[in-house]
């Protein structure tokens, strides 16, 4: 077991890729994948299955993506919502439309594009 400050340096070097992690760069294993949708599953942070599984950060969160562990493609929760009333086109404000200050210099830099 680490201690808290081992594990802080262990991170920072991580992240400063100051050290190359032993399993960084190779393909993942079957064995690899298993353990990691287990560490996800028990509610291990992304940081402590990086260093578990000596892989990036970066690498560990597109192998979640990857093997669905969120279950996006089942219950996909990133939908546009279309009852939000259309916001200026400029994406400047957030006001409506129709009460947009800048409705009509907005519309002219869309027809110009």
């Amino acid at each position: 077991m680490i201690t808290n400050y081992e594990y802080l340096e262990t991170v920072k070097s991580m992240r400063k890729r100051t050290t190359r992690l032993e399993r960084e760069g190779d393909y993942w294993t079957q064995e690899e994948r298993e353990k990691l949708a287990r560490l996800f599953d028990s509610g291990e942070g992304l940081t402590d299955i990086a260093i578990q599984l000596q892989r990036t950060e970066p690498a560990v969160f597109q192998q979640i993506e990857k093997l669905d562990l969120y279950q996006r493609k089942e219950n996909p929760s990133r939908h546009r919502n279309d009852s939000l009333p259309p916001s200026c086109l400029c994406a400047r404000c957030r006001l409506d439309v129709t009460s947009c200050p800048r409705r009509m210099d907005c519309l002219k830099e869309q027809e110009a594009i």
